[in-house]
């Protein structure tokens, strides 16, 4: 590690190469100012790429940076395997005061009694629609929706437009964080789960049958014509530009509606649920960790505290405006009048984020934490694998071409007993090849 004089240290900080993470480097000077020993050294990276160099840095004897961007899924299985050193008590504790601090995000960087980051914002998933669009056919969005319901209102929309109308954005690109974060909820509200209680996976059972027809079905009916393509930046654009009525997606996405022309007249229900409303919202946090043999601890878990802090949220606000502020961490955000009078979609998120349940996302029993994905080394391999499945089967459907949905799910499901026996042989062994 590098240090300019003996008073000084360097922090070597990896991240996402986005706008909330570029403009905390603007505002990182308040920090340096008030740790004049510290200096920040900002290594930004496309978030594919950052995935891949945090999973080797981590397991460097002498990594190269002090600070991660990382997630809820690498956060407590890195911990777990002794790449990541634990939140301080005195942090943990100090935010355990006041109940602001929303559980269910700040929890989902544990495993067992033990932090392993903290979480710089917080998403669920919720559903967004055109309230002057419905309004002006008769229709309107239940607080909370059925996916029953939105095949349905979409279908009279159409048919009352003459077609002008009808349309739902769902994600269809491949990928365990793009079309399989939202098929996972449609799985856990039709009543399916990844796994049984002896791990034997469950991905051609009825319910996944079932939840994926009614999905492909919906798409091909009333989704965009090559939604294969889209995730979510892709439907955030189509959105924004009235291509779709709704669109099921990240809470995350609000804030970037309020520049549309039509952003008072957009209404916010929940995610739709089906036979149940377990597991029907997802819970994801992008947060901040430490590798465990990074030679400046006490630095990076200062400056770790500071951009999760009430002080540094203060900071966006007064730089940027309150609906920039990083959000689903604290409750304060949420009863703040200055911000729920230009966020009217502060009390559907605040909602779906405390409700989503980490521990028991199906109505059956399972043996994984994890809402909208399973908490496993092997759920990448697997999550991806389906998720290139589903968009290949997609596509098919979209343009008329046969396909055997039974046939896919069979194969994925052994590919997933396979990747499970695989990844538990290498625990049992000790041996950490996440």
């Amino acid at each position: 590690m590098v240090s300019i004089n003996a008073h000084s240290t360097v922090l070597n900080i990896a991240t996402a190469d986005n706008s909330d993470m570029l403009r905390m480097q603007l505002l990182a000077s308040q920090f340096t100012q008030a740790n004049p020993s510290i200096q920040l050294n900002w290594h930004f990276l496309d978030e594919s790429v950052l995935r891949l160099a945090l999973s080797r840095d981590s397991k460097r004897a002498q990594p190269r940076y002090d600070v991660y961007t990382i997630g809820i899924l690498e956060a407590p299985t890195w911990g777990n395997s002794g790449r990541l050193s634990p939140v301080p008590s005195r942090i943990i504790e100090y935010l355990s005061q006041g109940n602001d601090m929303i559980e269910t995000v700040l929890d989902a960087f544990s495993d067992g009694d033990q932090h392993y980051g903290l979480p710089f914002y917080g998403e669920s998933s919720i559903t967004y629609y055109r309230k002057d669009v419905l309004n002006r056919y008769g229709l309107d969005i239940d607080l909370h929706p059925s996916w029953q319901d939105i095949q349905q209102t979409l279908s009279i929309l159409a048919t009352r437009s003459d077609g002008q109308h009808g349309k739902i954005c769902l994600r269809g690109k491949p990928g365990w964080g793009e079309n399989m974060a939202l098929v996972s909820t449609m799985i856990n509200a039709f009543g399916g789960r990844w796994f049984d209680m002896d791990w034997n996976p469950q991905i051609n059972s009825e319910e996944w049958q079932e939840a994926l027809t009614f999905y492909l079905d919906l798409q091909k009916t009333h989704g965009l014509p090559q939604a294969w393509h889209n995730g979510y930046a892709e439907n955030l654009n189509a959105f924004s530009h009235g291509h779709c009525d709704l669109w099921v997606d990240s809470t995350a996405a609000a804030s970037s509606l309020a520049n549309t022309p039509f952003f008072e007249h957009i209404g916010y229900s929940h995610a739709p649920e089906q036979i149940t409303r377990t597991g029907t919202s997802w819970l994801w946090s992008w947060g901040f960790s430490v590798p465990k043999q990074s030679r400046h601890q006490e630095a990076a878990w200062r400056f770790v505290e500071w951009a999760t802090s009430n002080q540094y949220h203060n900071a966006v606000e007064q730089q940027y405006g309150i609906v920039q502020v990083p959000p689903g961490t604290r409750r304060s955000l949420y009863t703040n009048p200055d911000y729920t009078d230009v966020a009217p979609f502060a009390r559907v998120t605040l909602t779906a984020i405390e409700s989503a349940d980490f521990e028991r996302s199906s109505i059956q029993d399972i043996p994984y934490r994890g809402v909208q994905y399973v908490l496993t080394t092997e759920f990448q391999q697997i999550g991806d694998f389906l998720g290139r499945k589903l968009a290949e089967t997609l596509h098919l459907h979209l343009t008329d071409k046969s396909y055997d949905l039974n046939r896919t799910l069979n194969q994925v499901n052994d590919f997933a007993r396979s990747a499970y026996n695989v990844a538990e042989y290498l625990r049992q062994r000790d041996i950490d090849a996440f």
